[in-house]
């Protein structure tokens, strides 16, 4: 296998001192990247860029609170002055919280938007300035299935769903600057499924059959997203890659407009007669599913 899809590209992963942004820096440098490891933790975003540098690859630890724009701004300079150049980066740092609406606590739904939202928007926005200066770059975001809607992950699911609507936004406003944006919506036993069992209630027996179920090694994400940052992706950009249980590869949809529509008067019961007679029939289903599967024919099911 080829090792030299990111050959004399410098990389920035955020989030990289475990977990799924720690696969993604491995494979980066493995596949000929300088990476920059960020992590709020130094300490494992020391060890990462150690290791990556005990197996001959070029790496530099680059700690800090991507959520804070000043320190995000920091971490992308530091980079560019230690390799030269940005040429990716893996907006991965984010954190997890559950609750039901009824039960949600202010400010932990404050704290999964700051760290999830602003997280991505700080480095991603230091990191364009600094490409579109040089007329080429590949940008990640991590997203998640959540924005379809997943029970009790109402601020999660909004959280990555501003992630996926700013991933769409940059890649139309980026159109010809050589700069592309897309989007990984990855899947992993991290410390994010294990607070989610343990919201669950799962222990003894009931948690160990849930992990053998849902486990996926944070390594089978990191293929996706050394793709998108490579130049072997090109030119794909406003796209929201999945990779999924059962070892899935799919893209999300975007928002759109479905059915025919329909034209309306002015009144109150203007609206609830298009409803009855057209909209209710094309009502969506609610949470994740694949486009098409509830209509037969283009007829609504």
């Amino acid at each position: 296998m080829a090792q030299d899809r990111l050959a004399d590209r410098a990389v920035l992963v955020t989030g990289a001192g475990r977990g799924i942004g720690a696969a993604i820096a491995r494979l980066a440098a493995a596949q000929g990247a300088a990476v920059g490891v960020n992590d709020l933790d130094p300490e494992p975003a020391a060890e990462v860029a150690e290791e990556i540098r005990a197996g001959g690859g070029r790496a530099v630890a680059v700690p800090g609170n991507i959520a804070d724009w000043a320190t995000a701004g920091a971490i992308v300079g530091a980079v560019v002055d230690e390799f030269g150049a940005l040429d990716g980066l893996v907006a991965n740092a984010g954190v997890f919280g559950m609750a039901l609406p009824q039960q949600q606590d202010p400010e932990e739904f404050r704290r999964i938007l700051e760290i999830n939202v602003l997280g991505v928007a700080w480095p991603g926005l230091h990191a364009i300035r600094h490409m579109t200066e040089r007329g080429r770059g590949s940008v990640v975001t991590v997203t998640s299935s959540a924005i379809a809607g997943l029970t009790s992950m109402g601020a999660y699911g909004a959280s990555k769903g501003a992630v996926a609507s700013m991933t769409l936004g940059w890649a139309l406003d980026l159109q010809g600057t050589g700069v592309r944006v897309n989007a990984l919506s990855p899947i992993a036993q991290t410390r994010m499924q294990s607070v989610r069992m343990d919201y669950e209630g799962l222990s003894g027996a009931e948690r160990e059959a849930a992990v053998a179920q849902r486990t996926v090694e944070p390594e089978f994400n990191a293929p996706a997203a050394v793709h998108l940052l490579s130049d072997r992706s090109a030119p794909m950009t406003g796209q929201i890659v999945q990779i999924g249980r059962g070892n899935r590869l799919d893209l999300l949809t975007h928002h759109g407009l479905v059915g025919p529509g329909t034209e309306i008067g002015p009144t109150i019961e203007d609206v609830e007669r298009a409803f009855a007679e057209v909209l209710d029939a094309w009502a969506q289903p609610i949470g994740l599913h694949r486009q098409g599967s509830h209509h037969a024919a283009g007829v609504p099911a």
